[in-house]
């Protein structure tokens, strides 16, 4: 018997920025991301662009958290080249000026990554069924265990 598929993950740049924007509070977002960190059952993927924009938004936002938590991200992300053709599959999704989330959806179609955002631009993507789009509350849902008995 083979051993499961982990689950691969895409985190979106609005899950770092809501985890990293006060970091004097812990948030559930900051938990989601500490958790999936610390599951080996979970491939965390990403692209060029992702990781630009974590690097870009940890010096807008600068505190120890948020340099930490994008140094352990772009550890454990596995950086994806994405393929023409997908990128060509997404692309009726989205309309100009969001080149950078048709990547994010043409890497998780690659992958077979759930995308997990808030951001409603990829509500037609999600609509169509061709990537599976998480809120970060279903996420949370999804990979935090509860704090319940």
């Amino acid at each position: 018997m083979s051993p499961a598929r982990p689950d691969s993950v895409l985190l979106d740049t609005n899950v770092f920025v809501s985890a990293v924007k006060n970091p004097a509070r812990e948030t559930a977002t900051f938990r989601l991301i500490a958790n999936l960190l610390g599951r080996e059952e979970v491939r965390l993927v990403g692209n060029d662009v992702l990781a630009g924009e974590y690097l870009r938004y940890a010096q807008l936002f600068p505190s120890p958290t948020a340099a930490a938590i994008a140094s352990a991200i772009l550890e454990r992300m596995e950086t994806v080249r994405v393929e023409e053709r997908f990128l060509a599959a997404c692309a009726p999704y989205f309309g100009p000026g969001h080149a950078s989330d048709r990547v994010h959806a043409a890497t998780c179609l690659q992958t077979g990554a759930v995308l997990v955002s808030n951001d409603r631009d990829f509500e037609a993507i999600r609509k169509a069924g061709l990537v599976e789009v998480a809120t970060i509350k279903d996420a949370l849902e999804r990979w935090v265990p509860s704090r319940e008995g």
